[in-house]
């Protein structure tokens, strides 16, 4: 990858957009003729970008998160079609980004796997430490309550926010909402990296 690149690139961008429909399509779709029908649909759109990669334009760029120059994580970034739709934005405090999680992030049935649950927590914390901060924070511990299941395919809230930092010791807490009621709540401890 080329650092001087803007990031991420619409065709990239463009991209793993479509290839979370495709991956969206090959969990939900039990019919075998409608799954080829979504399948010709997106190897047509993905030939299309393929054959004008600089000509291809994305309506609502993904905002990469900033504390993670270049994000290719499987949490956050645009160009990555694993990743969560997570959009980071300002919120008070501290941080948190509202979305919708299709059925390729379901663990038990109607709800969102609990390891997804903890990277999303895990993510925006990581950001959230880096408030008014030059370097990056590590996760040192993050322990998690699962109040209620975290729904599928029903918008939900990520928030989270620094308790209280002690020398290179960042405290944080998190909520996932869901309707107005906390479904998940959370607490870490961050830790700055010793001066080399």
């Amino acid at each position: 990858m080329n650092p001087s690149s803007p990031d991420p690139l619409p065709f990239h961008e463009h991209t793993a957009r479509v290839t979370r429909e495709l991956i969206t399509a090959l969990v939900t779709e039990d019919d075998t003729d409608a799954l080829a029908a979504q399948v010709a649909d997106i190897a047509a759109r993905l030939s299309a970008a393929a054959a004008d990669p600089h000509g291809v334009t994305v309506e609502d760029p993904h905002e990469v998160p900033n504390h993670i120059p270049h994000d290719i994580t499987p949490a956050s970034s645009a160009r990555n079609a694993i990743a969560p739709p997570m959009a980071i934005v300002p919120d008070g405090d501290g941080y948190r980004c509202d979305l919708t999680l299709p059925l390729q992030y379901q663990g038990p049935p109607g709800r969102v796997h609990g390891g997804i649950v903890a990277l999303m927590i895990d993510h925006l914390l990581g950001h959230a430490a880096g408030m008014d901060s030059p370097r990056r924070s590590m996760t040192r511990t993050l322990t998690l309550d699962y109040d209620g299941g975290t729904p599928i395919n029903e918008p939900i809230t990520v928030r989270g926010w620094i308790a209280r930092r002690e020398g290179r010791k960042t405290f944080l807490e998190a909520q996932i909402l869901c309707d107005d009621e906390v479904r998940v709540r959370a607490h870490g401890l961050w830790i700055l990296p010793r001066e080399a």
